[in-house]
């Protein structure tokens, strides 16, 4: 028997689980009916259609990386570099949202609750005008375009790396290239040291 008591968080978690294995022209109303044994017209109760599930989604993912950054953290570039890297692991997990939350335009509330702590950690570390807009736009191009750029061709983006090293015909890419796990873990690696540098740059710490 269907269930009669279906929450919008029930179709927002069965679509985020679906897309961990499938892309999202697959991902349909129907789709998500059938994995909750309902009538897709059920879905339509709750969202008016696709974009507005994806973009209740989107939010939810944005959710996790908020509660992911402790309460306690209040330094301006604790909390920036702590939020950054729980975006790019909420990214990485959802790599088919990951490719949505680049060209979301629906309104989403935590990404603007994320927005304005940025903003916040920002003002906070000294920056105001133009300096401000800028930084916050750096750190939000660098984290979104690396991460999207590094999960190309996800799950298989990390052995396509390898093998692209290994063409470099370089010692040090080509000892790298043995290994996929030292491919991804030099990804990481790098990631997080061009993101320190940067956050860096912008509250002056550098200078």
């Amino acid at each position: 028997m269907a269930r009669k008591s279906l929450s919008q968080s029930d179709f927002i978690e069965a679509g985020t689980e679906y897309l961990r294995d499938h892309t999202l022209s697959e991902l349909t109303m129907r789709v998500l009916g059938d994995l909750l044994g309902v009538d897709a017209t059920a879905c339509y109760r709750h969202f008016s259609g696709k974009a507005e599930l994806l973009t209740a989604m989107l939010d939810t993912l944005l959710g996790q990386v908020l509660e992911a950054v402790p309460e306690v953290v209040t330094a301006p570039r604790e909390l920036l570099e702590a939020q950054c890297v729980a975006m790019r692991r909420v990214m990485h997990d959802n790599p088919q949202l990951a490719t949505a939350m680049v060209a979301s335009e629906g309104q989403m509330p935590n990404a603007l609750k994320m927005a304005r702590r940025s903003i916040a950690a920002l003002r906070s570390g000294g920056l105001d005008g133009d300096e401000l807009i800028r930084s916050y736009q750096m750190i939000e191009s660098y984290v979104m375009g690396a991460t999207q750029f590094d999960l190309m061709e996800a799950p298989h983006n990390m052995e396509i790396r390898a093998a692209r090293y290994g063409m470099f015909e370089d010692p040090a890419f080509v000892r790298a290239a043995r290994s996929v796990r030292s491919v991804a873990a030099i990804t990481e690696e790098s990631f997080l040291a061009g993101l320190r540098i940067l956050l860096d740059q912008c509250l002056g710490q550098s200078r």
